[in-house]
């Protein structure tokens, strides 16, 4: 994110009454993985893998969506064997999930997924409990607004992975897994090592404002 970006919402933060958190400047800098994050981002990597293997056992998406959405369970599973060693677990059970995903067999891939969860749940925490106050609103709405709308609010349907209504997949999806895509889909820019900017004060506004919020600008 620009820091003219990262400027006005770190004025909207103030317009609506809530502090950064202890210690976290306004600008978005680079900083080391604490330990416990690693673990929070397998265990919603899983959540985001379980989701689109989901959806495409339903068949919910268009053959084009559907490409993409085996390409990124594919990429999710060739980075997964780093992301469980940086989080301290082991990998064995990864060959079976990419052997699922290689055959598209995706009820499978689901199950061997839920067995792993149960080693690495993910909770939302902060992120999905936020009550929507008025100032949480207020928050989530500018983030949206500044640094959302744009690709969201008018979803190209021709893309392999197309950027989805936010508002729609807050309100049909489970809380949890809305929660990790606003989690590992958010990313920044060099200052950020291309992480997700936002902390999640301001990811939980952001959750709080496409549950509870109204499209194009109302609340």
């Amino acid at each position: 994110m620009r820091a003219e970006a990262r400027r006005a919402l770190a004025c909207a933060v103030a317009a609506a009454g809530l502090a950064w958190p202890a210690g976290q400047a306004a600008s978005a800098l680079a900083r080391p993985v604490p330990a416990g994050e690693h673990a929070r981002r397998v265990a919603a990597e899983l959540v985001v893998v379980a989701g689109d293997a989901r959806r495409l056992a339903q068949g919910a998406a268009l053959p084009l969506e559907r490409a993409g959405l085996r390409a990124r369970i594919a990429g999710s599973l060739a980075s997964l064997p780093l992301l469980l060693r940086h989080a301290g677990s082991d990998a064995e059970a990864v060959p079976v999930l990419r052997a699922a995903a290689a055959r598209g067999d995706w009820s499978a891939l689901g199950a061997a997924l839920r067995t792993l969860q149960r080693a690495h749940p993910f909770d939302p925490g902060a992120l999905a409990s936020a009550p929507p106050t008025p100032e949480r609103l207020a928050l989530g709405k500018a983030i949206h607004a500044q640094s959302c709308a744009a690709c969201h609010d008018a979803p190209a349907a021709d893309a392999a992975l197309p950027a989805r209504d936010l508002y729609a997949m807050a309100r049909s999806a489970p809380r949890a897994e809305f929660a990790a895509r606003l989690l590992l889909g958010v990313r920044g820019d060099r200052s950020t090592a291309y992480r997700n900017p936002f902390s999640d004060l301001e990811l939980g506004a952001l959750l709080a404002w496409y549950v509870h919020g109204a499209r194009a600008g109302g609340g």
